[in-house]
């Protein structure tokens, strides 16, 4: 018969084996969508003329701290130790408006994100629905998302079209540094992509 004091020794070893596990697990690193920097010069913004980018929205998926990966074409891998530096979807909102200004400058256009200003008071809002936005380390990332110039006449707002926009930006490098500059680099291109689009549609979206 086994006494349970001859357990004892194999159980404080197994507690010890874990505390040094915990002890030394990584620290979590955090990463930012720093936007692009804002060229100076630009005349000075027709009144009338103010844009308003929001809200973005994610799908559940990447409602989430951590970063998500691809792993094949139906797996999703969760970066415990790889995450946001703050929300997701107010990180491509701001990363969307400061392209926006750098594009739109030259046309008097002024672009603000949508939780900053009276909503009524912006005639004009880009709305954004992201459907994917992951990569694979040392590959490639994806960038799908919909964009909709909506214009607020007599307290209501219309729609005066909707984009669907997919961009892939390769990764240069196999750390998570090198994807998340890649997926900054897809936000820009989504950015320049719905500021040509706007440009466009002005005549469209002016309002008395």
């Amino acid at each position: 018969m086994i006494r349970a004091r001859h357990l004892r020794p194999a159980g404080w070893g197994l507690a010890l084996a874990l505390t040094c596990c915990l002890g030394t697990s990584r620290p979590s690193r955090f990463y930012t969508l720093q936007p692009l920097d804002v060229t100076e010069g630009h005349g000075p913004t027709a009144p009338g003329t103010t844009v308003a980018v929001g809200p973005v929205e994610l799908p559940d998926y990447l409602e989430r701290p951590q970063i998500v990966t691809r792993s094949g074409s139906n797996e999703i891998l969760i970066a415990e130790f790889d995450r946001w530096g703050g929300a997701l979807d107010q990180q491509i909102d701001a990363a969307l408006v400061t392209t926006l200004t750098e594009r739109l400058g030259p046309s008097g256009i002024s672009v603000v994100p949508q939780r900053s200003v009276i909503r009524s008071g912006t005639p004009v809002r880009v709305a954004v629905s992201v459907t994917r936005f992951d990569g694979t380390p040392g590959q490639s990332v994806v960038l799908q998302a919909r964009w909709e110039l909506r214009v607020r006449k007599d307290g209501k707002e219309e729609s005066l079209g909707i984009r669907d926009e997919s961009v892939v930006e390769a990764v240069e490098g196999s750390g998570y540094d090198a994807l998340v500059a890649a997926m900054q680099r897809a936000v820009v291109r989504i950015g320049q992509h719905m500021g040509d689009g706007l440009v466009a549609s002005r005549q469209l979206a002016r309002t008395p």
